[in-house]
């Protein structure tokens, strides 16, 4: 299942594209649960600029289903409490939802065999500030209360999303007869086309996807991670405090192993080999 959250737009823009997507793509079996509207301090930050007013780089058909009247915190408990030790997490927004569940069901998430987190900019430079990555910028509170859980946490953080790019020619050749592979090069490609000036794609949620279906694609380090509360500079910004610690953090991505993923996944034509 999918719980949204605020992002790049509004909570409920961000429920009607996991709708629409999950229509454009066959699987409106799959349920979507409302999650937080706001940050657990301030408000979100949105950035409609990086893939348009909708949040998304195309225009999709309405969905015709509805979210399912479970909010998100009780949604993840009911699937936690269900499959455990057997869930995996993957957190491709703001952690305010997993920070609420923390706080309003605290034993649940401890069913998780994993949560993966893309966020973070450890040891690199942000893509909002100078230190800080968006979606852990968006709601650091959040973000401090699930890496400072001892809970079994990866981060994809920017570095390592960096490691695994494709440029604007490359990507508006790539070819796909698969309808998840068209549905994805849409998606792709109609970035490239609403920004002429771009002219690399990082994959950042793909990673953290990938990361979730083959752990190896990877080497990761274990550290203890602090997150910047102070209303300054540092507001968002991941800091490595020491290690060995709690946080599972990617170093050196497999790129070729990502790709050919991706590839044969989606059954997309035309992928970096390496």
């Amino acid at each position: 299942g999918l719980t949204s959250v605020g992002g790049n737009v509004p909570r409920a823009r961000t429920t009607r594209n996991a709708l629409a997507l999950l229509q454009a793509a066959g699987r409106s079996d799959i349920p979507v649960a409302k999650g937080a509207s706001r940050p657990l301090r301030g408000r979100y930050a949105y950035a409609p600029q990086f893939h348009g007013p909708g949040g998304l780089s195309l225009r999709l058909r309405e969905p015709v289903t509805v979210p399912i009247a479970e909010g998100a915190v009780e949604f993840l408990y009911s699937g936690l409490t269900y499959d455990l030790g057997e869930t995996t997490l993957v957190a491709l927004g703001p952690l305010t939802n997993l920070a609420r569940l923390l706080w309003q069901r605290p034993i649940a998430l401890e069913q998780a065999r994993n949560i993966v987190v893309m966020g973070g900019a450890v040891d690199g430079p942000g893509n909002v500030t100078p230190k800080a990555e968006f979606n852990i910028y968006c709601d650091p509170v959040a973000a401090e209360i699930v890496l400072a859980s001892g809970l079994p946490v990866t981060l994809v953080d920017l570095p390592a999303c960096r490691q695994v790019s494709i440029g604007r020619e490359e990507a508006l050749g790539l070819r796909s007869e698969h309808p998840l592979g068209k549905l994805t090069l849409d998606l792709l490609q109609g970035w490239f086309r609403k920004g002429p000036a771009r002219e690399r794609f990082e994959f950042y949620d793909p990673l953290a996807m990938a990361l979730a279906l083959d752990p190896v694609v990877a080497t990761v380090a274990k550290v203890d991670l602090d997150v910047g509360l102070e209303e300054n500079d540092s507001w968002g910004e991941t800091t490595i405090t020491g290690g060995p610690g709690e946080i599972t953090l990617l170093q050196q991505v497999d790129s070729g192993r990502f790709f050919r993923l991706l590839a044969g996944t989606l059954e997309i034509e035309g992928l970096p080999a390496s």
